[in-house]
Formats: C-alpha cells, sequence, structure tokens
C-alpha cells in the first residue's frame, strides 16, 4: 500500500505558508511601507482563491516594485502565470526571482517541481542541488527531490533525500508517510512500522500526527494484518488530539477512517454502509466531535448511494447551518438539488461555492449542469438552448484554477466528441496527458471510451492499458486513484470479453480483482468472462462472489440466473431471479428472464403475473412487452399479442425486436403481406438490428428474390460481424444456389471473426466490434454521443474529493454506475443463446 499519499504534499507548501507569515507580521504591528506591502499581497492571494488571476498578478507586480526581493510575491506569481500563459512564462518569472532573491529555497523548489512535472528532469536536478546548496536539510526540497527520484526508479537516492531532514530533527508528515511507504514496498515491513512510531511522537502539529496515524493504521491493516491494532492506533490518536485541541474537536478524517476499519472488521460486505451511516450520524450530532463539512459530506454520500437523495438532501443542509463557508459542502448541495430535479437552486449552491472559493469540481459540476439543463432566459419563452461557448468557458476555468484535474479534462473532451467533433475532443484528452494530471484514472478513462465510441477499438485498449500503467507508478489504496482504477481494469475487461477475446479478458479481471479484492463488477466480469469459456463451477463461485460483495448489483442476479437457467437448473436460476428482484425491484431484465424460465416451462400464468409485475414497475423495458407478447403469440391469445406489441412500438419505435414480433404476429394471422412491409419498416427504425435482416432475408427468399436477400444478409454481417445466425442464413442460402465459391468466401470471413478455441482471441476480432460500433455510430451520432457524454461527465463530476485535501480517498458510488452498460452487452450475449433455442 501507499502511505505517502495519505500525508498532505509538501512539495508545494508554500503559498499556504506564506498567509501564516503574513498574519504574524500583520499582528507584529509593523507600519509603512511593509505594511502595506503585506496587506497588497493578501488581497493578491484573495483574489487568487476567488479566481481573479489577472487582479492577482497586477497586484503582485505592484508588490515587487514595492520590494524586488520579495519572494513570496514571485512564488504566487509564477504559479498564477503558469495557469495563465504557460511555462516560458513561469521560467522568466523564477528565474527573475531567484536573481532578485539568490539565498530563497523556495523559490529554487517552485522552480524544481514546476520542471519535474513538465519530464525536464536534468533542470529539476540542476535546481534542487542548487537548493541543497543552500539548505542542505530543507525538508520540503529533500521530499519533493525523493518524489522525482523514486519516480525515476531510483529508491536508493530517495531513502537517503528523506532520511537527512529527519536526521536532522525536521521531520514532517509527507517524510515519514514516503519513507514508510518505501520501506514498506521494498519489503521492510518492520522498519516502516519502526518510523512511524518513532516520528508520530515527535510530531506536535494535529494535522501532521493524524496524516501519521492515518498511514501507520493502513499499514497494521493491510500488511500486518492487524486490524485491532490499526482501531487502536486511530483511537488514540484521536483522544490525544482530543485534549490539545479546543473543545475536544479532532481532524474529521480520524473518525471517517475509524468507522470505515471498524466496519471492515466487524460487518459483512453488504452491511458496512449502514454501520457507516449509523456511525456518522452519531458523530455529526455530537457538537463537540465535528471539525469541518467532511462528516456531512460522507453521510450524505451514503443516503444518496442508497437512492435517499432527499435524505442526503437534509444531511448536507444540517452541515451548512453548521459550516456556512464550507465550499464543498456547498457543492454538494448542489449536485443533490440537481438529482433531486431542482436545477435553479443547484444552480446558486454552485455559484455559492465559487464565490467562496474557485475550485475545478464545483466548476466541472457547474458546466455539466448547464451543458445538461441550459440556464433559462428570462426574456424568452421558448426553451432554453445550451450555450456552448457558456460551458466551454466553465471548463476553461476549471482547468485554469487546476490545471492537473482529470475529471475536467474527462468531461470536457467527451462534450467536444458531440459539439466540437473528434478532433477537438482529442485535443482535450491530449492536454490532459501534456499536463501530468493528478488523477490518470479519469483521464484515460474518458479517452478510451471516446475512442471507443467512434470505434477504435485498439486505440481504446491501448489507452486503457496506458492508464493503468501509470496508476500502478503511483498506486495508493489510501486515495481515489485507487478506487478509480477499478473501471479502468472493468472497461478494459469488458472491451475484451465483447472483442471475443476471452482468455485476455479474463485475465483483466483476475488482475483487478487481485489489485482490488472484492469488486462486484470485476467478479462479475471474471464470471462471464468463465462463462464464455464454458467453466460454470468456477463461474459460479464468481457470481456468489459478486453479488455477495454487493446485493444490489442488478446484472451479478441476472448473469448467474441465466447461467443456471441454460444449464437446467430452473430451481436455482428462480431462487437467483427472486433474489435480484428482492435487492432491486427495477431492474426489467431481471422480471423478463423470469417471465421467459416460467413461459419455457409451461408455467404461463407465472409468467404473465411477473411480465405484468415488470411492466408496472418498469414500463419503460421494451424487452418485456417482446417477451410477453411472444408467450400470447404461442397461446393463440393474437388480440392480447398485438395489443402489447403495440404498446411497446408506441414505447420506442427504434427496438428491433419489436417489429420482429409484430411480423410473427402478422405471419400467424396470414396477412402475409404485412410482413415484409413490417419487416422493412423495422429496418427504417432500427438499422443496426441484425435479425430484421434475417427475417427479412428469410421473407425474401420465400419469394425466390435470392440476390435480393443476400444483400440483406451482408448488409446484416456489416452491422453485426458477431450475429452467427446471418452466417447460417447466409451458408444456407449459398448452398441452395449451389456457390461453392461463396461458401469458402463465408467460412474464410467466419473464421476471423470466431474460433472454436476460446483460449485464443480470433484474427479480426476487435475489427469485427469495431465495425459495429461504426456502423450504429453513422446512424445513431447525436443520441448515442449525447448518452454517453452525460454518463462520463456525471461519473467523474459527482463526488469528486476535496482538491485540497488530496489525502481523503473518495467512495467509489458513482464510478461503477457507467459499467452497467458493457455488463449488459456481455449479459446479452448469453441471453441470446436463450432467447434463439
Amino acid at each position: 500500500p501507499s502511505f505517502m499519499s495519505v500525508a498532505q504534499d509538501q512539495s508545494a507548501p508554500v503559498g499556504k505558508r506564506c498567509n501564516s507569515r503574513v498574519d504574524q507580521t500583520l499582528k507584529k504591528g509593523n507600519n509603512g511601507g511593509k505594511y502595506n506591502l503585506i496587506k497588497k499581497f493578501k488581497r493578491a492571494k484573495q483574489l487568487e482563491r476567488q479566481g481573479d488571476y489577472r487582479g492577482s498578478l497586477a497586484l503582485l507586480g505592484e508588490c515587487i516594485a514595492m520590494n524586488e526581493h520579495d519572494a513570496h510575491s514571485y512564488l504566487a506569481m509564477g504559479r498564477i502565470t503558469l495557469k495563465l500563459d504557460g511555462i516560458e512564462a513561469a521560467r522568466n518569472v523564477f528565474q527573475s526571482g531567484c536573481d532578485k532573491c539568490r539565498s530563497n529555497v523556495h523559490l529554487l523548489q517552485a522552480w524544481a517541481l514546476m520542471e519535474m512535472r513538465a519530464k525536464k528532469t536534468l533542470k529539476a536536478t540542476e535546481l534542487f542541488e542548487r537548493a541543497l546548496e543552500i539548505d542542505d536539510s530543507n525538508p520540503y526540497v529533500c521530499h519533493s527531490y525523493g518524489l522525482m527520484c523514486l519516480d525515476l526508479g531510483n529508491d536508493d537516492k530517495a531513502r537517503s533525500l528523506w532520511r537527512i531532514p529527519l536526521d536532522h530533527h525536521r521531520a514532517s508528515a509527507a517524510l515519514v508517510c514516503g519513507l514508510g511507504e518505501l520501506e514498506s514496498n521494498s519489503g521492510n515491513h518492520e522498519e516502516a512500522r519502526r518510523i512511524f512510531k518513532k516520528y508520530s511522537a515527535l510530531l506536535r502539529s494535529p494535522r501532521e500526527r493524524t496524516e501519521i496515524a492515518l498511514a501507520h493504521s493502513l499499514l497494521e491493516e493491510k500488511i500486518f494484518n492487524d486490524a485491532e491494532h490499526a482501531s487502536k492506533i486511530l483511537r488514540n490518536c484521536m483522544r490525544e488530539l482530543s485534549k490539545s485541541e479546543v473543545n475536544g474537536v479532532t481532524d474529521s478524517r480520524l473518525p471517517i477512517a475509524l468507522a470505515k476499519l471498524e466496519g471492515r472488521r466487524h460487518c459483512e460486505v453488504g452491511e458496512r454502509d449502514d454501520f457507516l451511516r449509523q456511525y456518522l450520524r452519531k458523530a455529526c450530532v455530537d457538537t463537540n466531535f465535528v471539525r469541518d463539512g467532511r462528516l456531512f459530506n460522507a453521510w450524505a454520500s451514503l443516503e444518496s448511494k442508497s437512492g435517499s437523495v432527499d435524505k442526503a438532501r437534509w444531511v448536507l443542509a444540517q452541515g451548512l447551518h453548521r459550516f456556512p463557508l464550507d465550499y464543498n459542502l456547498l457543492q454538494a448541495a448542489g449536485k443533490m438539488e440537481e438529482r433531486a430535479g431542482n436545477f435553479t437552486a443547484a444552480r446558486a449552491l454552485y455559484t455559492e461555492s465559487l464565490s467562496i472559493r474557485a475550485s475545478a469540481p464545483t466548476l466541472v459540476s457547474k458546466a455539466l449542469l448547464e451543458l445538461k439543463h441550459p440556464s433559462p432566459v428570462s426574456t424568452s419563452t421558448t426553451l432554453p438552448t445550451t450555450n456552448i461557448t457558456l460551458v466551454r468557458s466553465l471548463f476553461e476555468e476549471a482547468l485554469l484554477v487546476n490545471p492537473r484535474h482529470g475529471p475536467a479534462y474527462n468531461a470536457y473532451g467527451v462534450m467536444e466528441l458531440k459539439y466540437g467533433g473528434l478532433n477537438k475532443s482529442r485535443e482535450i484528452f491530449q492536454r490532459g496527458i501534456e499536463a501530468n494530471c493528478a488523477d490518470p484514472a479519469s483521464l484515460y478513462h474518458g479517452y478510451a471510451k471516446v475512442e471507443l465510441a467512434v470505434g477504435n477499438v485498439d486505440k481504446a485498449r491501448d489507452l486503457l492499458k496506458t492508464g493503468l500503467n501509470e496508476i500502478i507508478k503511483t498506486d495508493s489504496i489510501a486515495t481515489a486513484q485507487h478506487e478509480r482504477s477499478v473501471f479502468l481494469h472493468h472497461t478494459l475487461g469488458m472491451l475484451e470479453l465483447n472483442s471475443h477475446r476471452v482468455s485476455d479478458a479474463k485475465s483483466v479481471f483476475q488482475e483487478g480483482i487481485k489489485r482490488h479484492g472484492n469488486s462486484s463488477q470485476l467478479l462479475l466480469g471474471a464470471a462471464l468472462a468463465e462463462v464464455r469459456l464454458g467453466n460454470e463451477d468456477a463461474a459460479r463461485l464468481l457470481f456468489e462472489s459478486s453479488v455477495n460483495a454487493d446485493r444490489k448489483h442488478a446484472h451479478a442476479w441476472q448473469a448467474w440466473g441465466v447461467m443456471e437457467m441454460r444449464a437446467g437448473n430452473y430451481a436455482e436460476a428462480k431462487t437467483l431471479f427472486e433474489c435480484g428482484i428482492q435487492s432491486c425491484n427495477r431492474h426489467g431484465a431481471l422480471w423478463q428472464a423470469y417471465g421467459y424460465m416460467e413461459s419455457m416451462m409451461g408455467n404461463l400464468d407465472i409468467a404473465r403475473t411477473l411480465f405484468a409485475a415488470c411492466v408496472e414497475k418498469c414500463p419503460k423495458h421494451i424487452p418485456t412487452y417482446q417477451s410477453w407478447a411472444t408467450l400470447e403469440l404461442k397461446a393463440g391469445n393474437l388480440l392480447q399479442a398485438k395489443r402489447l406489441i403495440s404498446e411497446a412500438l408506441t414505447r420506442d419505435k427504434t427496438e428491433g425486436g419489436s417489429w420482429l414480433v409484430a411480423a410473427k404476429i402478422e405471419e400467424k394471422c396470414e396477412n402475409i403481406g404485412l410482413v415484409g412491409l413490417l419487416l422493412r419498416r423495422g429496418l427504417e427504425c432500427a438499422p443496426n438490428h441484425a435479425e430484421l435482416y434475417a427475417a427479412l432475408a428469410e421473407n425474401e427468399v420465400a419469394r425466390g428474390k435470392i440476390d435480393s436477400a443476400r444483400d440483406l444478409l451482408e448488409k446484416g454481417l456489416e452491422v453485426d460481424p458477431f450475429h452467427a445466425p446471418l452466417y447460417h442464413s447466409l451458408a444456407e442460402l449459398e448452398a441452395r444456389v449451389f456457390n461453392v465459391e461463396g461458401l469458402a468466401k463465408l467460412n474464410q470471413r467466419a473464421a476471423a471473426v470466431f474460433n472454436n478455441n476460446a483460449l485464443v482471441p480470433p484474427a479480426a476480432s476487435s475489427q469485427a466490434w469495431a465495425k459495429k460500433i461504426k456502423s450504429k455510430r453513422t446512424r445513431t451520432l447525436s443520441g448515442g454521443i449525447a448518452a454517453l457524454a452525460e454518463r462520463v461527465g456525471a461519473e467523474q463530476a459527482d463526488d469528486e474529493p476535496d482538491e485540497v485535501d488530496a489525502t481523503e480517498a473518495i467512495d467509489p458510488i458513482n464510478i461503477v454506475q457507467t459499467m452497467g452498460k458493457f455488463e449488459g452487452d456481455a449479459i446479452d450475449d448469453i441471453l441470446s443463446l436463450v432467447w434463439s433455442a
């Protein structure tokens, strides 16, 4: 595990230290020019926090004009110039500052950090060495220099650099946690434990003691498997800090970490959220316990996860009553109002949050709100339209505030796919890669989803792998990055599964499970891979683990039940469907699969009851109407079948299966002329439905139109190269007219897409899936990309961690919400075998 990230990064602490020095000088009552300089500098910092960077720069310039040796102003100016005008302009500022303040270590450190993040290693090394010549044990310089050495693979150099300030009694939490992580990763676990114990007693800062306690408890739990000792460390730290703090208040990160730890110790996976909710409720009620809004935010997040949006809104309102200036709480409250449909209230809360502090997550949330629900124009009665210029300006402002904010690039890039085109979208993502984002998972995931949306499967695969490699370099079970990398593994695994590269998919999921443990989505992906490989016993174990990890994971219950149904284990399948419906009764596919199984077993009345319940709870689930109509068709209730399929087509004309069922009903009624008309109309409304091509081709063959039938089957294969029945139909057609050459070519074509050995990926599997995606995109670009933008944007903007406090890991609640689409695609492949049977 990584402990360094638990501690506040000392790589760029100078700006924060400046304010404390300003306050100290003001308290001394200095008069004259120095007093005015300090007041001006403080005002410049205030403008920077509010997002007025040009105004801040102007004031900093005045500060330097008043005192050309003012290192604080050069530092702030260099940082802001980097945001506004790029690295070359920032270099000029730092160079001027170093020329005027030759002995200032902090200017050299800040310049070196900038070069380090720009991958200018030689220049960064030169600057770090110059800083150490001035102060050979400076903890900030040693820490950031060590980080660079660690990134370059020089562990020994990093270790020696971090030990220098520790040996000179200049310890800090970042140094202690960094050295502890390094020793632990090197297998020196006892040494890491000794480091934490020794320096936690020496540090006096409550913040730093908190960070070391969090890292130490993580070591005890994850490495030494001693959760009891880990709990004791957190409790002792809370008790000691409460004695020294006003009113006994401690850092809120401690109770949150303790609650999660106790949940892992004493509760089953599915019960941990309830345990944490109870704990947070008690903590928030205790007025002597709450220090900031984090506890309320965590509690509201749990309520939102369980679907209690109104309860989450109430919790946040209580938090804002206690901490009205907490800009993170205001952003979270805005997000809850947005989910409740109160867009005007959400917009007002985002604006209020930004008036307190300009933060990238809030700006991204506001940009996405304007994208999906534009501000109404007071002078117009027409529906508001999206102001893309405003949305772009909000995204750009977010990147100005934090140029390394991965979710901003993600949401911005996905938006540009629809409004600016593919090249513009790629430019945004490339900017994020060049910025060396602190959160590479969201960046690479968004980029890969965009490439996948336009059918570039191979490029999407490469991006996902690159993203995983980037995360492995700095992986930490204590940060949001670790949680976010779950969906990189998931998307890559599902990409391989949908490309029919089953063995590769299995490896990806296994690696993800090894790194993340009980992720329900990864366990389901591994189970689906085992199903494809024919390993039903292995799949059962993984399905069981998946539903145990998340009882509300509807796709897991559905896929497990369908597998048992295929195997003829109807009693087991029935139990699984019922458990799934009990846990998530608004997942239409569960009702449909259960109803289909009962109809297949001859229990028509039970099947009708299940279909009726599904229609009531999930009225938009069109496949249920299709299954119910098919049941009535087979039972001879043609009028009821017509009524049901008419309702399905009224709700959604783009569902090809509905047209197929309608054609079968008319065929049963002997309205032969209507059959062809319905199938052709179906292809107009659902041009990507492979079975419609097969059905219409069969109709053409019956009419003796062989060439027309062949053209239809060829078009169907272009739309869906993985639809095996189309190959069979085309082979039968070619055999009927004795086209031996055509049969040979078709056999080669099928062999390139399918493979008898599931362990070996077919030669053209990725190209076939890419062709299928591109075929859909040419016909449904706007709707598909809009949906993609909404899914990915919501995924990245919701519940972002505090960008100032990078130590607090986010809960992967919203991350996994977009995983269902790929799971649904993979499960559909299994279902298709059942329906066709």
